[in-house]
């Protein structure tokens, strides 16, 4: 290779690694909770449920999306209580007194999840790994806030809110919330579980239940 044909591969090179490293600065993210958000957005069929234990009492959320119509079952011990959004149309389902009412004229946030995750790919984020019940799994931690996948952990004024996902194998396994202020802290682990697949029962109201005045 002459002299002149080194020079110029020499330079090729030196401008494909500025090109690179401008990349990595500039780039949009493609990070795991990106990816989920953006999978998650596209499908809009899913259902995304968190589930914890918080003074003996077990809490679980599951929220399914099917298109625009929306699905948020709440259970704990003793209640389970279903909020359902189709179109104009929005019920607040009393599973355990079987009886629900419409309040539709009512403005409802039903995109829960999907405006969580949005807000968290616009902010910069650390990840490492930590250690759960023996296992390591890789993790995205961001300043959160707002109170979105927040299931019992306290927050005021002075708040400032920590929320890692974990990952194992790309799939979205816990959510841990780190809550620390003037007066305590606190963390919450939820774990989590996310498929594309939505049943379609929980977007109907039983045939035996009464419509009551809200």
């Amino acid at each position: 290779m002459s002299k002149k044909s080194m020079a110029l591969f020499a330079i090729i090179i030196v401008i494909l690694i500025i090109i690179a490293l401008i990349c990595i600065f500039k780039k949009e993210k493609r990070d795991k909770v990106f990816t989920i958000y953006d999978k998650m957005r596209n499908s809009q069929n899913f259902t995304f449920s968190m589930e914890e234990k918080y003074d003996e009492i077990n809490y679980k959320v599951v929220m399914s999306q099917r298109g625009t119509d929306v699905s948020i079952d709440m259970f704990s011990d003793n209640e389970h209580t279903t909020t359902i959004i189709l179109q104009n149309e929005a019920y607040y389902i009393m599973h355990d007194k079987q009886e629900y009412y419409n309040y539709a004229d009512e403005e409802i946030d039903s995109d829960i999840v999907l405006s969580g995750l949005y807000n968290m790919t616009k902010k910069e984020y650390v990840s490492n790994r930590e250690q759960i019940e023996g296992k390591s799994y890789y993790y995205e931690e961001f300043d959160n806030d707002t109170t979105d996948f927040l299931i019992y952990a306290n927050t005021n004024e002075t708040s400032k809110v920590k929320t890692r996902f974990y990952f194992d194998k790309g799939n979205l396994v816990y959510i841990k919330n780190i809550v620390t202020s003037e007066d305590f802290s606190q963390e919450e682990l939820i774990k989590v579980n996310l498929t594309y697949e939505v049943d379609q029962n929980v977007f109907e109201i039983p045939d035996d239940y009464a419509e009551v005045e809200y």
